[in-house]
């Protein structure tokens, strides 16, 4: 099934292209510089349009980012600017590819994927970034800031892949370290790592 998966926040937009497990490409969009909510839709229609690799999409997963929001380190008007952002957004989306769009909880979208939507001690970023970076390879996808550094903007296609692959079962269990060379995936998933897509990645799943 060719999906998008989408997370969406009114400074930067994550976007994930995937055939079934394989991923075709992905990135984000820098939104930040736009003024108006319409301004910050009508950049993020042009660009995912641009890159969409697909004559049709079947399916379009984004991350109901409100859930994030529940411990009150939020102010109200940034909830707010953050609904209406996300109400426009998934009207374009649905006026341009049709009714397929699916809000994903992502606590519940990593549990299904990983068995788990965190670990004790670590932040859910970087307990996504190491998960993911354990069945793909990604180096091809990865942007790097002026000064060389990893750019943090990274993070929001890692989550737009999360919501791409929802529905797919990429179940695993962390290897011993005498396994860590052999599959950690279970023959629902794939026998191999999951390729990036094209020459970067690994083999296709």
């Amino acid at each position: 099934m060719k999906k998008l998966g989408l997370d969406a926040s009114t400074t930067t937009v994550g976007y994930a292209f995937v055939d079934g497990k394989e991923i075709v490409t992905m990135g984000f969009i820098p939104i930040q510089k736009e003024e108006t909510i319409r301004d910050k839709v009508e950049l993020t229609m042009k660009e995912i349009t641009a890159v969409d690799p697909f004559n049709e999409i079947e399916q379009i997963y984004i991350e109901d980012s409100l859930s994030g929001f529940m411990r009150g380190r939020t102010s109200q008007q940034t909830i707010v600017k953050l609904a209406k952002f996300n109400a426009v957004l998934v009207y374009c989306l649905e006026f341009a590819y049709g009714e397929i769009v699916k809000g994903v909880n992502p606590m519940t979208a990593r549990k299904k994927l990983f068995g788990k939507s965190r670990v004790k001690g670590k932040s859910a970023k970087d307990f996504v970034k190491e998960e993911i970076n354990r069945l793909y390879s990604l180096d091809k996808y990865i942007k790097l800031t002026p000064t060389g550094l990893w750019d943090k903007r990274n993070m929001d296609s890692y989550d737009a892949l999360v919501c791409a692959l929802y529905e797919c079962c990429l179940l695993y269990t962390s290897p011993s370290p005498r396994d860590r060379q052999k599959c950690r995936m279970p023959a629902c998933a794939c026998k191999k790592k999951v390729g990036g897509g094209g020459g970067g990645g690994g083999g296709g799943g």
